[in-house]
């Protein structure tokens, strides 16, 4: 049990982050600091001593972070899940427009299918059904295409008008998804409603949602 203060605060920090359930009991003082500690020190194979642990869970800003996640969960209206999806990187040369409007025209968003376009200034990402993409590379020359990543999945939150005025929402739900080890590929964000697709493997997909989902039950 040698581990560091700044260590120790670090363990702390990533169970009460990791858990919106957590954060919401410390800030209405529902949860016995002792027992916390405890679990926290069992979860981490006892590397950390339970005083050192206490004390690094009686300095976490639990409100300021509970009263901020809450916020966010508040502006959450509505979770989609979307899986079977791939997303074909390819070079921004002057037929792809071009290219791209025909391809649109063979997709079908009236029976659920897919397309989304992000372009830059040296490429454009293309997210399709995965049942698609032999279509999509039928429209587009090889030597164009840079990359394909199949096996993804897409997360689309639709959030209140007031997301709009309310800074820090990104960040809010980028830390659940860190605290949960979901990795994000992209993030689109269109509107109206207000809403934020990201984009991750399937594998991680479903803990994004559900990490989403908890937000929302603390927040009652």
């Amino acid at each position: 049990m040698a581990n560091s203060t700044r260590e120790t605060s670090e363990a702390v920090r990533r169970t009460i982050e990791g858990d919106a359930a957590i954060r919401k009991g410390l800030a209405r003082g529902l949860i016995n600091i002792r027992a916390l500690a405890r679990y926290i020190q069992r979860a981490e194979g006892d590397a950390h001593s339970l005083d050192a642990i206490i004390s690094a869970t009686r300095r976490y800003p639990v409100r300021t972070a509970s009263a901020k996640q809450e916020g966010v969960a508040r502006l959450i209206t509505k979770l989609t899940l979307k899986n079977k999806i791939v997303a074909v990187t390819m070079k921004n040369a002057p037929e792809i427009p071009t290219l791209l409007a025909k391809f649109s025209g063979e997709i079908r968003p009236a029976r659920g299918e897919n397309l989304q376009i992000i372009s830059g200034v040296d490429s454009v990402s293309v997210f399709i059904d995965a049942k698609n993409l032999g279509k999509l590379t039928a429209a587009v020359p090889h030597r164009h295409i840079v990359r394909t990543l199949s096996g993804l999945a897409e997360l689309t939150v639709a959030l209140s008008d007031a997301a709009l005025t309310t800074p820090g929402i990104i960040g809010s739900i980028g830390t659940e998804f860190a605290m949960n080890d979901v990795n994000v590929y992209y993030v689109l964000s269109y509107g109206p409603p207000h809403s934020f697709l990201f984009v991750t493997e399937e594998k991680d997909v479903l803990r994004a949602y559900q990490a989403l989902d908890r937000l929302g039950d603390a927040k009652t």
